[in-house]
């Protein structure tokens, strides 16, 4: 609590002692105490969101270090292969330059034996020429697999760098909405707009405000051009369940019918390609905060960048 809020609680109480401080001062000194109260409610949401973000994204780095370990370890076993190879390699050449020897030793010998060696000698090469293709395909799968834990890596580095660079854009373009329950954030590529139900809805209501009208089509407008990414708008409500006869008729319902009302916003007030909007309703089962049912109740738009290219690397 800092010096001046400190004040404020000594003040007041001495105001009203005195009897002789006017009421649009003592107006003032309330306004004053009550933003310094929304301001630190503010502070502890945001810290709450970073912490957050920080124990998502070690997750993911700690996912990708997984793969990229497994994929190092398919790599060291191809390696162990091609050195198994080059061993034999090495005991078959040997062995051909004794029996070629063995050969020449022998070209007096019978015809029988000789038409022997020979076959033998023939076999011989035969294997050690099959080992040596064998050995070229090792070391074009090798280098194949390196190659593509390259293209890998470079492809979520790409995604990374592409979901960050949109998150700023976001972040720029919907700044005057930052302490109006709006939020942006980069988890794993992937960019989370996320707004709060009190923003764009009346209670148990799936008609957009105007003032959350305003925040949509300033977000359709930001995103428009960003074809690489498909946007799906999610609907989340709190736990409080509800029955009625006419719609909404609970959670499930509700989380759909507003998640469809920003998707008819977003794609009416800009170029977005209709294939590129999902709307989905999660209902109460993805809350952010078990203890706050405020927080849960929210629209997320969710920009995830489309990773055909990188399953169709996976599958090769």
């Amino acid at each position: 609590m800092n010096c001046r809020f400190v004040s404020l609680i000594v003040a007041v109480p001495f105001l009203f002692i005195t009897g002789c401080v006017p009421m649009s001062q003592f107006a003032e000194v309330r306004d004053d105490r009550d933003t310094l109260d929304h301001d630190l409610t503010l502070a502890v949401d945001q810290v709450e969101a970073l912490q957050l973000t920080v124990a998502e994204q070690q997750g993911q780095a700690d996912e990708d270090g997984r793969r990229i370990s497994a994929l190092q370890a398919d790599t060291n076993n191809r390696g162990r292969a091609i050195r198994s190879c080059l061993f034999r390699n090495g005991e078959l050449e040997e062995l051909n330059a004794l029996l070629s020897d063995e050969l020449e030793r022998k070209r007096a010998a019978s015809g029988s034996e000789q038409a022997t060696l020979l076959a033998e000698l023939q076999r011989i090469r035969a294997d050690l020429q099959f080992q040596e293709d064998s050995l070229l395909a090792l070391e074009r799968g090798l280098l194949e697999r390196e190659a593509k834990v390259q293209e890998l890596t470079r492809m979520l580095d790409a995604q990374k760098q592409a979901g960050e660079a949109l998150r700023a854009k976001l972040s720029d373009a919907l700044f005057a909405f930052r302490n109006r329950g709006l939020e942006v954030e980069e988890r794993d590529g992937k960019v989370y707009v996320r707004l709060a139900s009190n923003l764009l809805f009346a209670s148990g209501s799936t008609a957009i405000d105007p003032e959350g009208r305003e925040a949509l089509v300033d977000l359709a407008k930001a995103i428009e051009g960003e074809t690489d990414f498909e946007i799906v708008v999610e609907g989340h409500t709190d736990d409080v369940a509800f029955n009625s006869s006419v719609s909404p008729r609970n959670n499930w319902e509700l989380s759909v019918l507003r998640a469809t009302a920003v998707v008819e916003v977003l794609g009416g007030n800009s170029q977005l390609a209709p294939e590129l909007l999902t709307a989905a309703g999660r209902s109460q089962y993805h809350p952010r905060d078990p203890e706050n049912k405020n927080r849960n109740r929210r629209i997320e738009v969710v920009l995830s960048p489309k990773l055909d290219g990188l399953y169709d690397l996976l599958d090769e």
